[in-house]
């Protein structure tokens, strides 16, 4: 009759512990409440569930009743060698001592002595897949002999108990995990941050969503993100192109002005993430975008300026040049008012160079090609190579002035002109002084001019050798060969922004 009584009491004792874990999904009043249950079943005062730390070979006491203030939480046994612990985790069989005292297979930690433990059984608790989680110990405070049915109640008690930490264990994961996915997704206040399911229609409306489109989240749920776009870009059909090609890709790109609730437009940089499933099966889309409306709007009123500013600089070139033609006469200063008119022209073409992108420099290669291609150089007698390099405007605007003068030159008296010349364009990068530098080299060959050839220094000349190496803090060098002109120039390629900004000292 005892015994039918004892079975009945650790029945009772599953029964309310099955009870409890329904009703909790607190992973520590969990333990507690087991050890407590398991415990009253055995007849014991004191009963803990100790869970393995591997960084520390150590197990803590996470759980237990009956322990003075200080042990569950903070007590640590070591798992070594002779830990009755470690050879049940080990071994994933319970271990049994009905007497401490007498033991001689196992140490035991003091602070059991100090509770006056005497017998100790404890069996390993597994999670799914047989991980050790750590021992459920009911401990004695006078001999026992703990018999095979002590050990089924408990192997019986610690498989329940298993699963049971296993899924807690994952809950308090997901809720933690959740927790900081809310707080980051609370604090992205400058995002539009907007979860829909399969067929696009809005299940979450997080972030900065509601401040920054207007329509509180009552007022999205179960509506298709189409209602963030435009008319114009709902009518070209852009909602289901964007969701295809995050269907097909993964991902895509969203970049354009949306749509708010009171008609105004906001301009959101951002994308359109398919989400799937660890099956591959689409389960919905997250739209995650950051308000860059006032960014925008200031690269607009850039271009705006930036197209005033190329208009109103080749009027004025354009003026001058009207100003020019009208004012000097006669055939001397036809010939000057021709020269003043190409340098004008020259200067030109490296604005527009400059305002085509602003802030991106000029390319060196585009450079010469337009220069040699406004004057009709014929393109099998000169040779342009050399990698690519972008000038700061300060070193466009000189070089320009230079390779102008050097194509205007070769046109009228050298390779360019005159039959069997050659012209030969190259640059390249070098190291020096710690910097990058460009060596550029304009090379004519072929030519057979006379030594009473007129070498005085004229413009271009002066520009190369005083200008160049004032402005730019560079070299340039020009030799009048007999078969043709030399000229070479080096500059450091710094970086720059403004037309206004050189390298001359201060």
């Amino acid at each position: 009759m005892a015994d039918q009584q004892e079975l009945l009491r650790r029945q009772r004792a599953l029964a309310d512990f099955g009870e409890f874990v329904l009703d909790h999904d607190d992973l520590q009043a969990v333990l507690d409440e087991g050890c407590r249950l398991v415990a009253e079943a055995l007849g014991a005062e004191l009963a803990k569930v100790l869970q393995i730390d591997r960084g520390s070979n150590s197990a803590l006491v996470r759980a237990g009743v009956g322990w003075r203030p200080g042990i569950v939480g903070r007590q640590r046994v070591d798992l070594t060698e002779r830990s009755s612990e470690t050879h049940a985790i080990e071994t994933t069989e319970p271990v049994i001592t009905n007497n401490i005292e007498r033991e001689t297979r196992f140490d035991f930690p003091q602070f059991l002595h100090d509770h006056g433990v005497i017998a100790l059984v404890n069996v390993p608790i597994l999670l799914p897949g047989r991980t050790p989680y750590g021992v459920l110990q009911v401990d004695a405070r006078e001999p026992r002999e703990f018999d095979q049915q002590d050990i089924e109640f408990l192997k019986t008690y610690a498989m329940v108990l298993g699963p049971v930490v296993d899924r807690l264990k994952t809950v308090v994961e997901l809720r933690e995990t959740d927790e900081r996915l809310r707080l980051l997704v609370d604090s992205a206040r400058d995002y539009v941050v907007v979860v829909s399911d399969a067929d696009d229609l809005i299940t979450d409306w997080l972030g900065g969503s509601e401040a920054i489109l207007g329509w509180s989240e009552d007022e999205v749920l179960g509506k298709s993100t189409a209602l963030m776009f435009t008319k114009e870009d709902r009518d070209a059909g852009a909602p289901e192109r964007e969701l295809g090609v995050a269907r097909r890709k993964g991902s895509s790109p969203n970049l354009r002005w949306h749509l708010r609730k009171d008609g105004g437009l906001v301009f959101l940089d951002g994308q359109t993430i398919a989400l799937r499933d660890g099956e591959g099966s689409l389960r919905g889309y997250l739209k995650i975008a950051q308000d860059v409306t006032e960014r925008r709007r200031a690269e607009e009123r850039q271009a705006v300026l930036t197209a005033e500013l190329q208009h109103r600089v080749r009027n004025v070139l354009a003026m001058v040049s009207a100003l020019v033609r009208r004012t000097v006469k006669g055939d001397a200063a036809q010939a000057i008012s021709e020269q003043l008119q190409g340098r004008i022209d020259a200067m030109a073409r490296t604005q527009a160079l400059l305002t085509r992108a602003v802030g991106q420099g000029v390319d060196l290669e585009n450079l010469v090609k337009e220069e040699l291609l406004a004057q009709s150089a014929d393109g099998e007698a000169a040779s342009v190579a050399g990698p690519q390099v972008k000038l700061s405007p300060k070193a466009a605007e000189v070089l320009t002035l230079a390779i102008h003068e050097l194509a205007t030159n070769s046109v009228k008296y050298g390779a360019l002109g005159q039959d069997g010349g050659r012209l030969a364009v190259a640059w390249r990068r070098d190291e020096a002084h710690g910097a990058e530098w460009l060596r550029f080299e304009w090379v004519e060959t072929g030519l057979h001019l006379p030594p009473t050839e007129d070498r005085r220094r004229g413009f271009g000349t002066e520009l190369i050798t005083r200008r160049v190496p004032y402005e730019l803090r560079g070299h340039g060098h020009m030799d009048m060969r007999p078969e043709g002109v030399r000229c070479t120039m080096e500059i450091p390629l710094v970086a720059g922004e403004s037309i206004l900004e050189t390298g001359s000292p201060a």
